[in-house]
């Protein structure tokens, strides 16, 4: 049965995040996550999707002056299957909850779709990412 569930950083939960986020988000860039700095991390909300104890997806989300998607990465052979629907849902009702009036992300734009069907709203030109050199946009949500 699967149930989103919060991550603490550092713990072995987060570690697998890592894993997942490399597997899916950079190597098929030919990049590693391990040589970046996730210390920030320790003030954002974490949360999973978990089958069981088996990681499907993982949603990170920041908050400084604006509640910000960070990370929303689901497992190769789940995608679209409603992982990351859920993993987004549950991130907007945390911002909400917190007082949030919009979510903020970047997307890569291969995902634009989407983040489009969930209601965000494309705000910038096409970018590139350093951590991730692929085109990219900003989109923002009212919540």
């Amino acid at each position: 049965m699967r149930e989103i569930r919060d991550i603490t950083y550092g713990s072995e939960e987060y570690l697998e995040t890592l894993e997942l986020r490399n597997r899916v988000m950079r190597i098929p860039l030919g990049l590693d996550i391990h040589k970046e700095d996730f210390s920030h991390e320790r003030e954002s909300a974490v949360i999973g999707s978990f089958d069981g104890e088996r990681l499907l997806g993982v949603g990170v989300m920041s908050h400084k002056d604006v509640y910000k998607v960070e990370y929303l990465c689901v497992d190769f052979d789940l995608q679209g299957s409603g992982v990351g629907g859920a993993l987004l849902d549950r991130m907007e009702s945390i911002a909400a909850e917190q007082g949030g009036k919009k979510m903020h992300l970047d997307a890569r734009v291969t995902a634009q779709d989407f983040y489009t069907h969930h209601g965000y709203q494309t705000v910038s030109e096409v970018f590139i990412m350093e951590c991730a050199p692929v085109p990219h946009v900003a989109m923002e949500k009212p919540l």
